[in-house]
């Protein structure tokens, strides 16, 4: 009447489905992982970049800490005043903001395919700030800088 069906071997359909999509799932985060720390590393590298530019500033305005421009031994080729201030030429220690976006390495200022952080356009500048700590103001003052740089991310 009836016969007994026999097993043959192999899987079922379901049993394919379920194999390829862990396979598929497994595939994409190995992927996903690799993918976010190349871009984790492009990141730090322009931090890193940054931060380098950023301190080469700090130790060029440290130059320019005594040389003030009414002491007899000044002289503007020795210090003092910054080339690549927009402003030059002016004394790098003027109170006020002065833009050194011209020492931006090229990897800083242009990413080809965002030409800066939000779309508007990359800086560096620095404010100096006068404040009278018992030696006088004008050149005489203490001088406080900040710095501030926006970059290709």
């Amino acid at each position: 009447m009836f016969k007994a069906r026999t097993k043959r071997p192999g899987q079922t359909l379901i049993e394919v489905a379920i194999a390829t999509m862990i396979a598929a799932m497994t595939t994409v985060a190995v992927f996903s992982v690799i993918l976010s720390s190349f871009v984790s590393q492009k990141k730090a590298d322009k931090k890193e970049l940054a931060a380098m530019v950023l301190k080469e500033a700090q130790q060029t305005l440290q130059t320019f800490v005594s040389a003030v421009p009414n002491e007899v031994n000044y002289s503007p080729n020795m210090g003092g005043w910054w080339a690549a201030d927009s402003l030059s030429p002016a004394w790098a220690l003027r109170a006020g903001q002065h833009d050194i976006s011209s020492l931006m390495l090229s990897e800083l200022r242009t990413d080809p395919a965002v030409p800066c952080v939000w779309g508007s356009s990359c800086y560096f500048v620095y404010t100096v700030t006068d404040t009278d700590c018992g030696f006088g103001v004008g050149s005489n003052a203490c001088k406080t800088v900040s710095f501030d740089m926006k970059y290709a991310d």
